[in-house]
């Protein structure tokens, strides 16, 4: 656009200058006096022709004996018919040998007395005429004069005409200029009022051009600012000119590329972080677990003691109640090690399917008790093998189950789990086990927080074994991620990479 505009306002000024060029002074001038000696050409080349034709004829030349009627008579018939359709041209031949003017002719249509004399033709300017008129005879160089008459311009042109080596006359012509530009006002308003068009079009194709920058400029900062604001914004480019909607789509990539490198380094952060937690509670809950530990052995064992000597049956009922707390704070000493501890994984070929049918197997139970509903749907790609340690991603699917239907305990409902393959690049797959359940959710504040230690929303809960399903999957190369709302229900989802020479196994 800014190119087209440009490459327009380039022509019209070059027009504009082409014009005033056409009509100044000089080049009026010019113009006319080239074509006085294109004519005064045609005159020698007309004699030198009647001449070739005398030598042919042994006669002398014609300029040799202008004093005669006859030669006279031929020099003047040459002359008209070389003018005849010259309009505003004058002419004819000058003797050295006489050194006067033989054979002149007036232009067709002037308006010429019917037996001119050379004063009339010349109009009082026989002096100039004349001095040309011999000064090409005698230099063998052509000579031209400009004679200013009042408003108008008198235009002489001679040249000399050649006999072997000397040269014996000259043709000469001559013209009247009355229109010059400056000497009529009329044409000289008519190309200043041209000139003056000219320069107010490229004017207004200046402004033009720096209006529709101004607006680009002015939308580009506005699009910036609202950049500063909000990254997903963008720079509306309907109707600008071809740079600056360039311009616009190159920051409204920018702006997409940051927005996708700014959440790309957040959830790094967010992990970063997450594992700074882990490992500081991992040290904490390793040295709390094996002071605990030992003081539990001593209790139980006294406990177990005191159960088996005593008669008293309330006594015994109360060791037995004192037990089952040891063993409950026991298998909570175990999931803190467990937690501490690095994960080690003995990774082996598992159809997924047919492990999240058997960890649903043995939640039935349980679920009628509490009115749910297990579900599982396996997509026919499902049966393809991966590589994962069993008993650690049987530990996870038991975690989500039973805090699926913990979450469904009071009024019932369905807990659907979903095995399909997804692709997530043309190169690599990955397995997804989705748990999707209608309990009560999670409050949308609380989502950010079910993977760190301690956090738990139950009233019995320890709060580690969500952390612990984390760690599971992230040890698997894989991603766990949450959905809910509160009063609609959660959706977990356990993503799993499938390598090729993995998903080429069938089960056995």
């Amino acid at each position: 656009m800014l190119g087209v505009t440009a490459g327009v306002l380039l022509l019209a000024v070059l027009g504009a200058a082409f014009i005033a060029l056409q009509y100044t002074r000089s080049a009026v001038l010019k113009d006319n006096q080239r074509h006085l000696t294109e004519t005064t050409n045609s005159l020698v080349r007309e004699y030198n022709d009647r001449a070739e034709v005398g030598r042919l004829n042994h006669e002398s030349q014609l300029l040799e004996t202008a004093d005669t009627q006859s030669s006279q008579a031929s020099l003047g018939n040459l002359s008209r018919a070389v003018l005849l359709n010259v309009d505003g041209v004058a002419g004819g031949f000058y003797s050295s040998a006489r050194k006067a003017f033989v054979g002149y002719a007036f232009p067709t249509g002037s308006g010429a007395p019917e037996n001119p004399g050379i004063d009339d033709l010349a109009a009082g300017a026989r002096p100039s005429l004349l001095e040309a008129a011999q000064d090409a005879a005698l230099s063998g160089r052509p000579s031209e004069r400009v004679i200013a008459d009042g408003q108008t311009l008198l235009l002489i042109n001679a040249i000399p005409i050649r006999d072997g080596p000397r040269y014996v006359g000259s043709a000469w012509t001559t013209m009247r200029l009355t229109s010059l530009p400056g000497t009529n006002r009329f044409r000289t308003y008519l190309i200043a009022v041209g000139l003056g068009i000219a320069a107010l079009a490229c004017v207004l194709l200046t402004l033009l051009v720096v209006s529709g920058l101004q607006d680009g400029v002015r939308k580009i900062e506005g699009g910036l600012r609202n950049l500063e604001q909000n990254l997903s914004s963008e720079i509306p480019i309907e109707t600008d000119p071809d740079e600056i909607r360039q311009i616009a789509r190159a920051i409204n990539r920018l702006g997409t590329t940051l927005k996708e490198k700014i959440e790309s380094e957040k959830q790094i952060e967010d992990r970063l972080r997450h594992a700074e937690r882990l490992a500081a509670l991992g040290r904490l809950v390793a040295g709390v677990a094996h002071e605990v530990r030992n003081p539990l052995a001593t209790i139980r064992l006294r406990l177990q003691m005191c159960h088996q000597d005593s008669t008293n049956s309330e006594i015994r009922e109360s060791c037995m109640v004192a037990l089952q707390e040891v063993e409950r704070l026991n298998g909570m000493v175990n999931r803190l090690l467990s937690f501490s501890r690095p994960v080690h994984l003995q990774a082996e070929p598992t159809n997924l399917g047919q492990l999240v049918e058997r960890r649903l197997g043995n939640f039935s139970e349980m679920a009628k008790q509490h009115n749910v509903k297990l579900i599982a749907k396996l997509n026919h790609d499902s049966s393809r093998t991966v590589q994962v340690d069993q008993s650690r991603m049987a530990q996870v699917f038991d975690n989500i189950i039973h805090n699926a239907i913990d979450a469904m305990a009071g009024s019932g409902g369905t807990l659907c789990v979903n095995v399909a393959i997804e692709a997530k690049t043309a190169e690599s797959r990955e397995i997804c086990v989705e748990f999707n359940d209608t309990g009560e959710g999670i409050k949308s504040d609380l989502i950010s927080r079910i993977f760190d230690p301690f956090f738990t929303t139950k009233t019995s809960g320890t709060g580690l074994g969500l952390s612990i399903c984390h760690e599971l999957v992230q040890a698997h190369g894989g991603e766990i991620n949450v959905a809910s709302a509160e009063g609609c229900g959660t959706t977990i989802r356990i993503l799993l990479p499938v390598h090729n020479k993995e998903t080429a196994k069938q089960p056995a």
